[in-house]
């Protein structure tokens, strides 16, 4: 049902010459429905956790950093209302593990964050103060705003309640905190002060014995790899124990925590390339090629936008899904992210799980296209959604093939100087659209070329290898074999029905 109202509302919005007193009342109503999914999804999550369906998922991680990018996403709604958002986290100094169920730890931070924004006055403040002791993680925070009374303060995490506040919400939120606290067996209270300011004190148990081995995510050699590699005061650009065929990843982000929390979903899995502005992002992205980008929207140098809209215009990049990262959610705003040939729109605060399955589902598509053009021999298939930079980059490479591909000279090397691109680049871009290497491809060209001449019956095998620029007969027969399963007179047999 909210889809059947907000879709028609969104509509009606982006109707040109709107006059402004319905547009006014329209957007009030569209508001309203996102208030309505928000709560519902509340409602949802209080459900599982009532029937018992929502268990812990704890693994090791570094709450502090983890604490500082889920705040600091707030960053853009505080600037908003000149509020003055001071964060002191200490480190943890002896290094150990954090373990943390972040989905659920997401869901709280992201409820306390949006009450202390919401009911901050302009010009406000919002405190957070937070450091480990012992086996917990003790976390404050505070924030400008009226005075709550005794029993206020023990009403304020009950079901549906609401204070006398104007904006008061629906009484879900804190209820739901609360719940989320406690099934990772921690604790949260309320104080409030007459002076002007109500804090949120949490006490949250991050060491692994205080958890069963049923809430523990699976621990692999690879997780406490990432880890380490997380806690480490010098991050690297990438872990060495993965794997090389793992895919790459560029984060760029102007903000250092969001870009080391960012990381730390990442390691283990990607091959992690980082970057702090849009024009170092951009100068990256072209010198490592990578399969996939999340990219931050307000950052100096270059914005997230111009940022999409060069790489989306280069040969060399055009390819690569972009998933692009702002607090920014207006429809407007993300409508703009997708014209620049942005892939995907996540707004802060994010949730990891959503972030990790956005990239996943993009990379999943890009596989797709991968199948499709490792197929074909004629390199511009018409049903393939292409960028028009796509597009010119295999009508050049279809050239350089008809002209070259049956030259027994016609090298890995050769071929990277026709295109005019180094032989990594051509390599990383080959790869993303066929997965396939300079060399596979070339290969798989060549042989793909001499099936449909065996096909014709107007050649011998021996012609047809030395055609397609194999000196070698026998080295011809075994690659012919190795790309399609059977011999070269087998496979003439076979399409010819004999």
């Amino acid at each position: 049902p909210l889809t059947l109202i907000k879709g028609p509302l969104e509509d009606q919005l982006n109707t040109a010459n709107l006059p402004d007193r319905q547009r006014k009342n329209l957007t009030h109503a569209y508001q309203n429905t996102q208030r309505l999914e928000q709560l519902v999804e509340q409602l949802l999550a209080l459900s599982k956790l009532e029937s018992g369906h929502l268990k812990l998922h704890v693994q090791p991680g570094n709450f502090e950093q983890f604490l500082s990018a889920q705040i600091t996403a707030f960053s853009f709604h505080c600037e908003e209302k000149h509020i003055d958002c001071n964060i002191q986290v200490k480190e943890n100094e002896d290094g150990a593990l954090d373990w943390f169920d972040r989905d659920a730890l997401e869901k709280v931070l992201f409820n306390l964050m949006g009450n202390a924004v919401k009911y901050t006055p302009e010009q406000g403040h919002i405190e957070l103060a937070g450091a480990r002791t012992g086996d917990y993680f003790d976390l404050r925070i505070t924030n400008s705003r009226n005075y709550l009374t005794p029993q206020q303060q023990s009403d304020i995490f009950k079901r549906f309640y609401q204070t006398n506040d104007l904006n008061a919400g629906t009484g879900i939120g804190l209820a739901l905190t609360k719940e989320l606290i406690e099934l990772h067996k921690g604790t949260i209270r309320v104080e409030s002060e007459k002076t002007g300011t109500t804090s949120f004190i949490l006490r949250i148990p991050v060491a692994k014995n205080m958890y069963t081995p049923s809430e523990i995510l699976e621990e692999t050699l690879q997780d406490l790899k990432t880890d380490q590699v997380f806690h480490s005061s010098q991050p690297s650009e990438t872990i060495g124990i993965i794997s090389e065929e793992a895919p790459q990843l560029l984060i760029i982000d102007d903000t250092e925590e969001i870009l080391e929390y960012i990381r730390s979903i990442f390691e283990g899995t990607y091959i992690v390339h980082t970057a702090k502005d849009g024009q170092t992002g951009y100068e990256k992205a072209i010198a490592t090629i990578p399969d996939i980008i999340i990219s931050d929207v307000m950052m100096p140098q270059q914005d997230g936008f111009t940022l999409t809209q060069r790489l989306k215009e280069n040969e060399l990049t055009s390819h690569i899904p972009i998933a692009l990262l702002t607090a920014k959610t207006q429809d407007k705003d993300k409508l703009e992210g997708l014209q620049k040939g942005a892939d995907a729109y996540v707004t802060k605060p994010f949730s990891s799980q959503f972030l990790r399955a956005t990239l996943a589902n993009l990379l999943e598509n890009r596989k797709k296209l991968q199948k499709r053009f490792a197929q074909e021999v004629i390199l511009l298939p018409k049903d393939i959604q292409l960028t028009s930079a796509d597009e010119q980059f295999l009508d050049r490479l279809q050239k350089v093939m008809d002209t070259h591909l049956v030259q027994s000279n016609f090298t890995v090397d050769t071929f990277s100087m026709e295109m005019g691109v180094s032989r990594m680049q051509l390599h990383r871009k080959l790869k993303a659209l066929t997965g396939q290497s300079a060399s596979e491809f070339l290969r798989s060209q060549r042989l793909k070329l001499a099936a449909q001449l065996l096909r014709s019956g107007k050649s011998t095998i021996s012609e047809v290898g030395y055609s397609v620029g194999f000196n070698d007969p026998s080295y011809f027969t075994k690659c012919f074999k190795k790309e399609f399963g059977c011999a070269p007179l087998d496979y003439i047999s076979k399409k010819s029905g004999t």
